[in-house]
């Protein structure tokens, strides 16, 4: 450390080596912080320090984001004049639907849930563009 810093900020140091977990590392830094005195000479400490916490927080939030976006969403960008999501229970012809109508390159077969992303064509009626989306089937409590 290039900074000559009292005994309670060099206790909490060792705090900041020991500290395992991002919540317990900035914790640490934080008690670290309020120890070191603000002088010119633990100026780039300090600031190491202080960024060091950001980086720390902005890894908690990315896992917090992981576990919220884990569950399975769809989105698809819009295009042509009108979106419209053809969506229904398994086996019920949806596929073969947007299939006949748009060109698109859906999966049609005998079993159930042979969809399992959404998969988007085009219709031209009449000067007018339709995006058909085919999606996977609703089931309930599913």
């Amino acid at each position: 450390m290039p900074t000559n810093l009292p005994a309670e900020a060099k206790a909490k140091w060792i705090k900041v080596m020991e500290a395992k977990t991002p919540e317990e590392k900035i914790r640490a830094l934080e008690e670290f912080l309020s120890a070191v005195p603000k002088h010119k000479g633990t100026e780039r400490l300090r600031e190491w320090a202080t960024k060091r916490l950001a980086e720390l927080r902005e890894e908690i939030e990315e896992k917090r984001k992981k576990k919220v976006g884990s569950r399975i969403s769809f989105f698809v960008e819009k295009e042509g004049d009108v979106q419209v999501v053809v969506a229904g229970p398994p086996n019920t012809g949806k596929s073969l639907l947007v299939n006949k109508l748009t060109g698109a390159k859906t999966v049609i077969a005998d079993y159930p849930f042979s969809t399992t992303y959404p998969v988007p064509g085009m219709l031209k009626y009449n000067d007018v563009y339709f995006q058909l989306i085919d999606t996977p089937p609703l089931v309930s409590g599913g």
